[in-house]
């Protein structure tokens, strides 16, 4: 647990935090999945799709500004101390797969933009060890005062960098936007749709509260990283969309930079690729530390991050980049059920009110042999629920109904369960 007065994070750092994780070309890869939707409707969908996911991120986020915990040490209380290290394994595992396909993408990108420069500017080996090495250094200053002020100076360039693109993006003199597709869209698609909308911020809850923890006030911590990280990833969805519906490519990153190389705007175009993935992958690798120390606290951070960061190398040399989509599915599928129980549990159960609960230790908290069986239940059956929506085109899409149903399914049991202990 860190203490309030040793606290280094204001509200502004928060946001420049998150603004500068959701500057990220797999987020402008990810607008381009929703082209079926058309600009007006795809728009929307992205908006109202970071609405949604912003609130559970940004509202996970507060258990950890009040009482110091980390992301995977919450979810003690629902699933209990031994069950939470399922979790934490799913956790390493997704964020192992989130820097491994940022680090291809942009290795992919770089060498791309890099095409004109020769050797070794053209080897997406060069740049994906490059970048890796760089993301690996920048995690170990994590919570160091010292990289404020770096941080600071590197997400404003990175914004103005993304203001240049999106004005190259917009003009018709390179981008013309095609006639809307002449085929109905419906809301059930367009449901389906912002489920890939929702997901890129539940990504980022199992480790929001690693951050958080480290912010001074819980109102800075909220909005910082509700504003901070959603107007970003807005953003960086709309430039994927529109590119997509002016090309029709299905890598409209690339797309755009190699643009600016030709434009003459190569370095700012390798700037952007290089330090926007940094700022966006460094987290994947701070807080798989997180977690594998909750499963262990004998697991030496250090180790874990160098480990992480050599194993994300390797895997993004290979790592196939058609699998984006199921990988997003997947994410969505297990860690929306589990935080819907989370803040079900924190918020209209405990009332945001944890004192007396020990998360080194379990006291207080309501389990058996280190595991909570309602939890690990519901968490199955939301996550059931969510590949069934999936696969029957729900109405209200995957995300929304497997987080609802898990909610109100969690509530319900528990109340029952606590109405036959006072029995």
């Amino acid at each position: 647990m860190i203490e309030k007065g040793t606290r280094t994070l204001s509200g502004f750092g928060t946001a420049l935090l998150w603004a500068g994780v959701a500057v990220s070309v797999s987020e402008i890869w990810a607008g381009s999945l929703l082209q079926d939707a058309g600009l007006f409707a795809g728009l929307l969908i992205i908006v109202i799709g970071h609405l949604f996911g912003g609130l559970v991120l940004s509202a996970s986020g507060t258990m950890g500004t009040r009482y110091g915990i980390m992301s995977m040490q919450s979810t003690r209380m629902v699933l209990g101390n031994r069950g939470s290290i399922i979790p934490s394994l799913l956790n390493v595992f997704q964020l192992v797969g989130w820097a491994t396909i940022m680090l291809a993408l942009s290795g992919s990108i770089g060498a791309s933009v890099g095409h004109n420069l020769g050797v070794p500017f053209n080897s997406k080996a060069f740049w994906v060890l490059l970048i890796g090495a760089g993301t690996l250094a920048w995690s170990f200053l994590v919570g160091s005062s010292k990289l404020q002020w770096v941080h600071t100076v590197v997400i404003i360039g990175l914004v103005l960098i993304s203001a240049l693109m999106t004005w190259i993006a917009l003009n018709p003199h390179y981008y013309t936007m095609k006639p809307a597709a002449a085929e109905s869209f419906s809301f059930t698609r367009g449901m389906r749709l912002m489920d890939l909308v929702i997901v890129m911020p539940i990504s980022w809850v199992p480790l929001i509260s690693d951050y958080s923890r480290l912010t001074k006030s819980e109102r800075g911590g909220f909005w910082g990283s509700f504003w901070g990280y959603g107007i970003v990833s807005c953003w960086m969805y709309g430039i994927g969309l529109v590119i997509s519906l002016a090309t029709g490519t299905e890598d409209p990153a690339a797309n755009i930079l190699r643009l600016m190389g030709t434009l003459g705007l190569t370095i700012p175009a390798v700037v952007l690729v290089f330090a926007s993935t940094m700022t966006s992958d460094f987290p994947d690798i701070y807080s798989s530390a997180c977690s594998l120390f909750n499963i262990n606290s004998k697991i030496k951070p250090a180790w874990t991050m160098w480990g992480t960061g050599i194993l994300t190398i390797i895997l993004a040399l290979f790592f196939d980049l058609s699998r984006f989509e199921t990988f997003l599915n997947v994410v969505g599928a297990f860690f929306i059920p589990l935080f819907a129980i989370l803040l079900t549990d924190y918020f209209l159960i405990r009332r945001q009110d944890l004192t007396g609960l020990d998360f080194t230790v379990g006291s207080g908290m309501n389990f058996s042999g280190g595991f909570r069986i309602s939890g690990l239940l519901v968490w199955g059956i939301g996550t059931f629920i969510y590949f069934f929506a999936r696969a029957v085109d729900c109405p209200l899409g995957a995300s929304i109904t497997a987080f609802l149903a898990s909610s109100v399914i969690y509530l319900l049991l528990e109340k029952r369960i606590n109405h036959s202990k006072n029995v």
